[in-house]
């Protein structure tokens, strides 16, 4: 084989090389952008990974075939390096059986906002990607977590969007002198004029206990509040409570401390016989 024939083969191989690395990306690209109008976006950003490594490993197979390597002995050593990759990178295995499992079941889906209880620390966001290796959660303050997809597999997941109506629980402090039954009352009825809670389930109200400085009436109530309106419907609730405590004189518990000299204390006087 001559220079030109060589250089031929060398510049055929970089041409596959360079048209497999440019097309893998383009690919994945039009797969994304199919799921713009998707309801489960997460099964084509993991789709759009997928494609785009393997096109990127077919090239280089066929880049190596154009320059005269006997593939079937590639193919059989990519086979043999695929089983050490697997046991050396049993971690990364975990991963993509995860992000498979994940698209399979569905506990959650692009745009959901999820919680997952890590080894070290809890994850929450909303779902941006489902990719091969990992999930990215784009949490409340705009950063983005990388949360491998094993780690969302054998942990606990808690799905905040999979619902639309919330069970919502408001402690209210009062004062130990408040009239109880009319505080629970007055909170119940202007908890259930906000908008968005629910008149059936009924909201209620009781009294949860006593402490030395006060006691503690507990709201109750359902709400049609998505992730998107809960805390715009947690907030009216509080207002409104609020402001009704205001108009009705409710006061905060307070801590009161009485300090007398040993002069003052009153003493009953001793009868002699």
């Amino acid at each position: 084989m001559n220079w030109m024939t060589f250089l031929v083969r060398i510049g055929i191989f970089l041409i596959i090389m360079l048209a497999g690395f440019l097309l893998g990306p383009i690919i994945r690209n039009v797969i994304e952008k199919m799921a713009r109008n998707a309801q489960d976006k997460g099964v084509y950003t993991f789709l759009g990974s997928l494609a785009s490594n393997s096109i990127k490993v077919m090239a280089f197979i066929i880049a190596l075939s154009s320059i005269g390597a006997d593939t079937t002995v590639l193919v059989g050593a990519f086979s043999a390096l695929g089983v050490g990759l697997s046991l050396a990178l049993k971690n990364n295995m975990a991963n993509v059986a995860g992000g498979m499992q994940i698209l399979l079941t569905r506990p959650f889906k692009v745009g959901d906002y999820i919680s997952v209880a890590g080894s070290q620390q809890m994850y929450e966001g909303t779902c941006s990607a489902i990719e091969i290796m990992y999930t990215s959660l784009i949490t409340y303050d705009n950063t983005v977590v990388i949360v491998p997809n094993s780690t969302l597999i054998e942990n606990v997941v808690t799905n905040y969007s999979n619902e639309n109506y919330r069970r919502m629980v408001i402690t209210i402090p009062v004062a130990l002198h408040t009239d109880t039954v009319m505080a629970c009352r007055e909170f119940a009825a202007v908890a259930g004029s906000v908008n968005n809670v629910l008149s059936e389930p009924a909201v209620s109200c009781i009294l949860s206990g006593y402490n030395p400085d006060g006691t503690a009436a507990v709201l109750k109530l359902y709400a049609y509040a998505t992730f998107d309106n809960y805390w715009p419907v947690l907030y009216a609730i509080n207002d409104a409570i609020q402001i009704r405590r205001k108009e009705l004189g409710i006061d905060q518990p307070s801590s009161s401390i009485m300090v007398q000299e040993p002069g003052q204390v009153s003493r009953k006087p001793v009868s002699g016989s």
